[in-house]
């Protein structure tokens, strides 16, 4: 199994990544801890939700919100804010060709992990995820925007690419294609990000089967764990 992050997420101490598709599918908790024990994260400290394609995040700011929160149903949400973030716990969330969009502080204070589809997108979650750090730390920060489909395999209708800029909408021939990236790095500019601080995976998980599931490619609802977890 491989897991995909950016060195400067580990850099601020921080455990997290996307999984690759060699642990299997985990969209599940028990499958998920399967991955997360050997890394050193103790399953039951990581915190999970109903993803449903909006732009609604959850916030925590203390251990004890979080051991709340882990004894209840799951939530209806699409990303976490931990600001500050509580020490030894940590949260998930899935994907099969959407963005797993990672935000956090330099030192590690804070985070944030959103499930960000082209519906998320369209809601401008990136940004949103974004400005909720913003308002709770004056620490640089940085943000990853991970594995998911590219530009190559994102062939859309005109209702959908209607909804996102112009500029990230690329058309060959009478095909239309977003480049959920380039929509991202606006949202981003939006938000005064540094470029420098702001990073991008171009691993299509539609092209790339060894690696990744992909909905669109199979049509099956096989998942990828992205996480996020302070030691």
């Amino acid at each position: 199994m491989k897991i995909f992050t950016p060195p400067a997420l580990l850099q601020a101490g921080l455990i997290g990544g996307t999984c690759s598709r060699h642990a299997g599918s985990l969209k599940e908790a028990a499958d998920q801890a399967r991955v997360l024990t050997p890394l050193g994260i103790p399953p039951q400290r990581m915190l999970h939700l109903h993803q449903i394609h909006s732009d609604v995040l959850l916030s925590f700011s203390s251990a004890d919100q979080c051991s709340s929160f882990s004894n209840q149903p799951c939530t209806d949400a699409d990303g976490w804010v931990f600001a500050p973030a509580p020490t030894g716990w940590g949260a998930t969330i899935i994907t099969a060709d959407c963005v797993p969009f990672f935000v956090w502080a330099q030192d590690g204070s804070a985070w944030a992990l959103s499930h960000c589809g082209w519906r998320g997108v369209v809601q401008q979650l990136p940004l949103k995820t974004i400005q909720a750090l913003q308002a709770c730390t004056r620490q640089p920060l940085y943000c990853w925007a991970g594995p998911h489909i590219q530009t190559c395999c994102f062939e859309v209708q005109q209702d959908t690419a209607c909804q996102f800029p112009p500029q990230t909408i690329i058309q060959r021939k009478e095909k239309l294609f977003v480049d959920l990236n380039a929509a991202i790095r606006l949202q981003l500019e939006q938000a005064a990000m540094e470029p420098e601080r702001c990073f991008f995976s171009y691993d299509c998980t539609c092209c790339d089967k060894e690696n990744f599931f992909s909905w669109r490619r199979d049509h099956q609802r096989n998942m990828l764990l992205s996480f996020i977890y302070k030691p």
